[in-house]
């Protein structure tokens, strides 16, 4: 007979979504994960970036964001495009900013309503569109 639990539900989520070993490693990949690992290599060098000047608003590239700011769909402006890039800092090579090259200064505008400027990697960013047309 199975015994009721007495964890909170909410608390029962979020250990059920913490993964710490290795196991998955040793599956095969399902088709789509190949599918969707080449679907983010084509952004990331699509080249859609290269219209990018400061003063244009840019948002992040779908799949592409590994900053916290700006969120997704949340535009930013472009400040600076830096030629040669600064390459994060990041000691370990196995981190995903290591050796990142930071091409872009861009700002935005904090929950407080600050103007913030952040160095990013360009190739991650696509032109805004304000028409509504779908930022793919």
């Amino acid at each position: 007979m199975a015994r009721k639990s007495n964890i909170d539900p909410e608390i029962k989520k979020i250990l059920a979504n913490i993964d710490d070993s290795d196991n998955e490693l040793l599956v095969d990949p399902d088709d789509d994960v190949g599918d969707r690992l080449q679907t983010l290599y084509q952004r990331l060098t699509n080249g859609r970036e290269k219209t990018l000047q400061p003063g244009m608003l840019a948002i992040w590239k779908p799949g592409l964001k590994n900053k916290r700011f700006p969120a997704y769909g949340h535009p930013a402006i472009v400040v600076e495009l830096l030629d040669p890039p600064l390459l994060d800092h990041e000691e370990e090579a196995g981190m995903t900013y290591y050796r990142e090259p930071l091409d872009m200064q861009m700002g935005i505008l904090h929950r407080d309503g600050d103007f913030l400027v952040y160095h990013f990697d360009s190739r991650r960013f696509q032109p805004y569109e304000q028409d509504g047309a779908v930022n793919r």
